[in-house]
């Protein structure tokens, strides 16, 4: 292997480097190895002088920059835990994660001064940094000392609507990129990555921001998305190669790059995940950024990658093969193990967290025997590819059939008026639940909700035709874009229009 699965993240970066190289753009210049490297060292004295030693944690609240990377590295260095958090999750959300992480200090971004309420009512500084800047003087408060092989902490909602701690070891990330390495993109050694996912998420942290310092290549690095034109502008600017992106993302930026005409200077590849990547936007993407598309799956208690298409190709409708050094198993849904090929997948190996921060008994049900229940439906080929069939939270269970919404949704998305849908299963007393399902009409389209149910009905079978369908101008999404059907059976179960 390239990586040496024995060492730390902070160890196997210094190794990588040397003084003079570029390692990240941002905001139109070039930072050396040896300025990135100063910038850890101040944060290193600073945080030494704060009373903060191995074992302890650092909450951020920082956009992408050298200010956020630093700090992840000097923490490191210390025997530290970094645990980064969303800053728009709102004041409540944020107040539980940041008292169940438990740091010694937060660091925040100077933006979010205006918001010191929410921080004044927790006993534990709050430090504002730059983007470019090192930690100011402050104290660190004591705390309960945790695992020194925890990296990061990451706050996840999954599907139970409570926030959960998943730390990942040093040992986790160098696997999965090194799995990565072998398996995915045997020339990433020759790309800039783009990293402009946020960093509060695993695809962004590990993927976007760490793998290429791990690994040894530069990243082009930018605080927001938006503005499109000067996410652009930087992609062209800094030489990115490599685009992590989500579908959301890609929405945007093919939209972008259509109206203006452009086309990427030095893109080769663009990488989706964090939700389903539909044809039309695969199509899209390669027409518009002259990309090979790379559609991966994972889940952030799998650091992140679990399964992704190499960039030979993989079967059509597949996320790709898992990752070589996963073991996978599938079970029904009350846990037992099953023998034929489609079930819910659980999965062990390196590269997976062994549970959940301060949670045993969340950890309990979703960790057995080091097995990990990813809670996601899906067939597994011969090829150990990957075919995402739900979560088992979102299956829609009608008078005993099973009804997977991606499938309504794909034909309810291929009427010329749809932009995009989602579909949820709704509680009815006599056929256990029925199908409702939300869409987004294209822009300038009209189309009646009879008609889109008629549309279905010629199509699919009579217990997978939603009874009603609601046009709606968007649907609630997490800070990836991914549609939360929670939130909108949540909406729904609290309305009283049927």
């Amino acid at each position: 292997m390239d990586l040496d699965e024995n060492l730390r993240l902070e160890e196997t970066i210094a190794l990588k480097w040397s003084a003079v190289q570029p390692m990240a753009w941002f905001e139109g210049e070039w930072w050396s190895a040896e300025r990135m490297f100063r910038l850890v060292d101040e944060n290193v004295k600073r945080l030494k002088e704060a009373g903060f030693s191995a074992g302890d944690r650092i909450v951020t609240m920082l956009a992408n920059s050298p200010s956020f990377l630093a700090i992840c590295m000097a923490a490191w260095k210390l025997r530290g835990t970094v645990a980064t958090l969303n800053a728009l999750a709102g004041p409540q959300a944020l107040a539980a994660q940041i008292r169940h992480s438990m740091p010694a200090v937060i660091a925040a971004s100077p933006a979010l001064k205006s918001a010191a309420e929410v921080f004044s009512k927790i006993p534990v500084p709050t430090v504002f940094v730059g983007e470019k800047n090192a930690l100011p003087e402050f104290k660190a408060v004591p705390s309960v000392k945790s695992d020194e092989n925890a990296a990061m902490i990451f706050y996840t909602s999954g599907t139970t609507g409570t926030p959960k701690g998943v730390p990942i070891t040093h040992k986790n990330i160098i696997s999965c990129t090194n799995q990565v390495l072998h398996q995915v993109l045997p020339d990433i050694k020759e790309q800039c990555m783009l990293n402009v996912l946020p960093n509060f998420h695993t695809l962004g942290c590990i993927v976007a921001g760490f793998m290429p310092l791990i690994i040894g290549i530069r990243q082009v690095i930018r605080s927001s998305f938006m503005p499109v034109e000067n996410t652009m502008r930087a992609i062209d600017e800094g030489g990115a190669s490599l685009l992590i992106t989500v579908p959301t993302l890609l929405h945007f930026l093919c939209g972008a790059a259509a109206k203006a005409g452009w086309k990427p200077r030095y893109v080769k590849y663009v990488v989706s995940g964090g939700d389903r990547l539909s044809p039309a936007l695969r199509a899209r993407t390669e027409e518009f950024l002259g990309a090979h598309v790379i559609e991966g799956y994972g889940l952030t208690e799998c650091s992140p990658i679990l399964a992704a298409q190499a960039t030979g190709g993989s079967p059509e409708g597949s996320v790709g093969p898992l990752l070589d050094e996963i073991e996978y198993q599938l079970h029904d849904m009350d846990g037992s193990l099953l023998t034929g090929d489609e079930g819910v997948l659980w999965v062990k190996g390196p590269s997976v967290a062994s549970g959940y921060f301060n949670a045993p008994e969340i950890t309990a049900d979703k960790f057995k025997d080091g097995w990990f229940n990813t809670g996601d439906m899906v067939r597994v080929d011969e090829g150990r590819n990957v075919f995402i069939k739900e979560r088992v939270s979102d299956l829609i269970i009608v008078g005993g059939f099973n009804v997977y919404p991606q499938e309504v949704e794909a034909v309810l998305n291929s009427h010329p008026s749809v932009r995009e849908s989602a579909v949820i299963g709704v509680s009815r007393s006599v056929t256990g639940q029925m199908v409702r399902a939300y869409a987004i009409l294209r822009e300038g389209q009209a189309v009646s909700p009879a008609e889109l149910v008629e549309w279905c009905r010629q199509r699919l079978p009579h217990y997978k035709v939603p009874r009603h369908v609601e046009i709606v101008s968007d649907f609630p999404r997490n800070s990836l874009g991914k549609v939360l059907r929670r939130r909108l059976r949540e909406k729904y179960e609290g309305s009283s229009d049927e």
